[in-house]
């Protein structure tokens, strides 16, 4: 790789990194408490009454809502608006913790911190400030992705699939580490030897 910034090749995640990730709040899609979002509600879950059972709902949250920009707060009401639904990473992860709720299905929301590609962060900030939504979720090493864990593993609601945890690779990136809401970070096996 010649001319261009070398990223580090080890997993360590920074104090720094985990300051930023955790100072962004969990995402939660907002309800005006009026007939607009019960209304915008019902119309999204509706869309996954095809799918019959718990987990088919869940792989088809990213072809039900695409994923990209998503300006916070959003509502039921403005998520529903659109002809094609958009959402970034914290719609899925609420949506799934949705139909997980509605099925019985107990979950913990998560936080993982990924290392993107080296042109990854670079277009999603584009992107992001394209449509005047808030890019602080992208950091100069990793990014910050809302996930579940289901039972003893964890589920990636914009990928749609498990993934192992701290070393693991999804299409975003690698996984630095991940966290239950409220609990400890888990890192990776590098950020455990340089502790």
């Amino acid at each position: 790789m010649s001319g261009g910034a070398r990223r580090p090749s080890g997993l360590a995640f920074s104090s720094g990194d985990r300051r930023r990730i955790d100072s962004i709040g969990l995402s939660r899609i907002s309800h005006h408490g009026d007939a607009c979002c019960s209304e915008g509600r019902s119309f999204i879950l509706r869309r996954f009454d095809r799918w019959v059972d718990t987990g088919s709902r869940l792989a088809a949250i990213p072809l039900v809502v695409a994923w990209g920009p998503t300006r916070w707060p959003t509502h039921w009401c403005r998520l529903a608006e659109p002809d094609e639904l958009v959402g970034d990473c914290g719609v899925h992860a609420d949506l799934a913790g949705e139909l997980l709720t509605l099925a019985g299905v107990p979950y913990a929301r998560g936080r993982a911190a990924l290392r993107p590609a080296v042109h990854a962060a670079p277009h999603w900030r584009s992107a992001w400030s394209e449509s005047d939504a808030d890019d602080t979720w992208i950091g100069d090493d990793v990014v910050h992705h809302e996930v579940l864990r289901i039972g003893a593993r964890w589920w990636d609601p914009t990928e749609a699939r498990w993934f192992a945890g701290p070393g693991s690779h999804v299409l975003a990136g690698q996984v630095v580490a991940v966290r239950e809401e409220g609990a400890d970070w888990q890192p990776g096996a590098a950020d455990q030897r340089t502790r």
